[in-house]
């Protein structure tokens, strides 16, 4: 069986469009579409907004500082608070925050990894270490239900730098889920691309998939493609010949309306919602 995502996630920014980082690839684009907010009431009122749109799903998230954090200390009661009168699943983007003591209400933690020093200190111009994505990882699964890593194929201008050495991290932290991305603008070989996915299936036991953020054009359809014949559990937001294709291979494909790092069985259990919306195709 394989998984077919369509996400439909309330996406909040802490920090609008504004981003210390403002890397190439991104430079704040992924901050225009999602909902601003700049203080507590403006975060319970947005988790509310949700709820009476009938959706499940909020994403925290926003742009980071140079240490790669996300600035939300701020914020963290009002989080808390709007899980509780709403009930949400919450998921937070919140890069290389470290004090998870004071984390509530937050049912799962997004964090992308990159597993090459020299894209961190000369293409982010970042100000940590590749090992405290380990760390992070590592302390995080203390605290928060759900723990997701992210790796992004040729973050670094399309260069393949630390790809392999990230899955390695996120193997050695035991996380819950992994999601492979891929540039919008594919500028890389796409052998290697080829490679370093079945190097994540490979190394990876556990809940694999092909995230949201992927190349356009024919190449989208390849990429799905070998993600189906390397037996990804799942893709987010599949195109019709993948999910055609996957069908003719004989996998029965189950569509999910929700995040990719997710499965039926494992909805953190403080949420009222008791399961996914799972139907046949």
């Amino acid at each position: 069986m394989i998984l077919s995502y369509r996400p439909i996630v309330y996406s909040i920014s802490v920090t609008g469009q504004k981003c210390e980082l403002m890397c190439k690839h991104c430079r704040g684009v992924f901050l225009r579409n999602m909902k601003w907010i700049s203080n507590g009431n403006e975060l319970l009122e947005a988790f509310h907004e949700a709820r009476r749109k009938e959706i499940k799903f909020i994403l925290i998230s926003g742009g980071f500082d140079r240490n790669g954090r996300l600035p939300i200390e701020h914020l963290l009661d009002y989080i808390k608070r709007a899980k509780e009168e709403t009930g949400l699943i919450v998921e937070a983007h919140l890069g290389l925050f470290k004090d998870f003591k004071k984390i509530g209400g937050i049912d799962a933690l997004l964090l992308d990894v990159i597993g090459s020093q020299d894209t961190i200190t000369n293409y982010i111009k970042g100000n940590w270490n590749v090992e405290d994505y380990e760390f992070v990882m590592k302390e995080a699964r203390r605290f928060i239900p759900l723990i997701a890593a992210h790796i992004l194929i040729g973050v670094d201008c399309g260069r393949i730098k630390g790809e392999y050495n990230a899955i390695d991290m996120v193997e050695r932290a035991n996380v819950d889920a992994l999601s492979i991305l891929t540039l919008v603008q594919g500028n890389y070989e796409f052998e290697d691309l080829v490679k370093i996915m079945k190097y994540a299936r490979d190394r990876y036991k556990g809940h694999l998939t092909l995230g949201c953020m992927r190349t356009k054009g024919r190449k989208r359809f390849l990429i799905e493609k070998i993600a189906i014949e390397l037996g990804y559990n799942g893709i987010a937001n599949p195109s019709v010949e993948a999910i055609n294709y996957a069908k003719n291979l004989g996998l029965e494909v189950k569509e999910l309306l929700g995040c990719c790092v997710f499965t039926p069985n494992r909805i953190p259990m403080n949420t009222r919602l008791q399961r996914f919306h799972l139907v046949d195709m």
